[in-house]
């Protein structure tokens, strides 16, 4: 982190980065693969479509792609591909209809080898034709890792949301991810101000033996320069990602997402906001092997219930006048809608 930061100081060797899109995103990310991020952004669109909510769905899994197994679409008839290939001349145009009128999805590229690592005016261009997409809400579905293609697609999200699970390998895993969005939000924001740059720099040098500390700069730019010390302040207010601990068995583990946001917050200095935890229920892998949403397949079950709590905390920061208030609501919307999918 420290020889980093300190070589990308130099900003004319650092690529432009990404901004925070004008629409409501909600970007599905996770340290690791397997903590169930898949299955809760299908849900979490599922549940905001249901709600009345314009949604669409995109796999941003630009490795395995398979978003689509959780919506009833064996095959997708257009991909990510049509639009990098240019077969299409916009995003718009590779959108796919679902079971749910007004719940649309874009399909992950499945055909091209290296998409993975694309290239960054591809990723621009992508990101570019998401912003003029026209919907309520999008809700992309990231894939695993720290790379920089699913870290700017994270920060590009209105609410980004962390996946994590109870046991240390994942919270690891979580916490080095929002470490490295932080970090490159960072090397951004030094493009657009040159007196940060050279206090990030100073602060580098005179801390030459040790990791970078972000909490230890904040206090270094409050000794150097109250108006530095402000700006520094409200950048980091302008990332409060989310949190959802998935796949808790026990008590204990039940404190592990409190826990992770207070270290987040000693650490990095950023405020997460913790949606919830939600508890292991077999009855989600069952959903998964019928190519069934659980919020269909069960209704009435605590880990629906759960969700609508998730979703309703969502709405609070993003969406504060929907018209469903109660469980008894969404839960009565879930019958209605249920034919189209069992």
């Amino acid at each position: 982190m420290r020889n980093a930061l300190l070589s990308e100081t130099n900003l004319t060797a650092v690529e432009e980065q990404p901004v925070k899109l004008d629409k409501t995103i909600w970007s599905v990310a996770g340290g690791k693969g397997g903590t169930g991020k898949s299955v809760i952004a299908a849900n979490l669109g599922i549940g905001m479509a249901i709600m009345g909510y314009d949604v669409i769905l995109i796999d941003g899994d630009f490795g395995v792609p398979d978003l689509h197994n959780y919506l009833l679409i064996n095959r997708p008839k257009y991909t990510l591909d049509d639009f990098i290939l240019k077969k299409t001349k916009s995003l718009s145009d590779v959108i796919i209809d679902t079971p749910l009128d007004n719940l649309r999805f874009i399909s992950g590229a499945v055909n091209l080898i290296g998409i993975a690592n694309m290239p960054h005016a591809r990723k621009k261009k992508i990101i570019r034709h998401i912003n003029k997409l026209e919907a309520d809400i999008i809700i992309v579905d990231l894939g695993a890792g720290i790379s920089y293609n699913t870290i700017d697609f994270f920060n590009i999200s209105s609410s980004g949301i962390v996946v994590s699970n109870p046991e240390p390998n994942a919270n690891q895993d979580a916490y080095f991810f929002l470490k490295n969005a932080l970090y490159r939000k960072m090397i951004a924001y030094l493009k657009t101000q040159e007196s940060f740059k050279y206090a990030l720099s100073e602060f580098i040098q005179r801390n030459a033996k040790e990791t970078f500390n972000f909490p230890e700069f904040e206090k270094f730019l409050k000794n150097s320069s109250s108006l530095l010390h402000q700006k520094f302040e409200n950048f980091l207010k302008n990332f409060s990602p989310h949190l959802i601990m998935n796949k808790i068995r026990t008590l204990n583990q039940d404190r592990e997402g409190p826990y992770f946001i207070s270290l987040v917050k000693s650490f990095l200095n950023i405020d997460m906001h913790y949606l919830g935890g939600i508890k292991f229920d077999t009855r989600i892998i069952l959903s998964s092997e019928k190519i069934c949403p659980f919020i269909f397949q069960f209704s009435g079950a605590k880990i629906t219930r759960k969700l609508f709590s998730i979703l309703s905390i969502l709405n609070q920061h993003e969406q504060p006048n929907h018209s469903v208030n109660t469980f008894k609501e969404f839960k009565e919307l879930i019958k209605q809608q249920k034919k189209v999918w069992i």
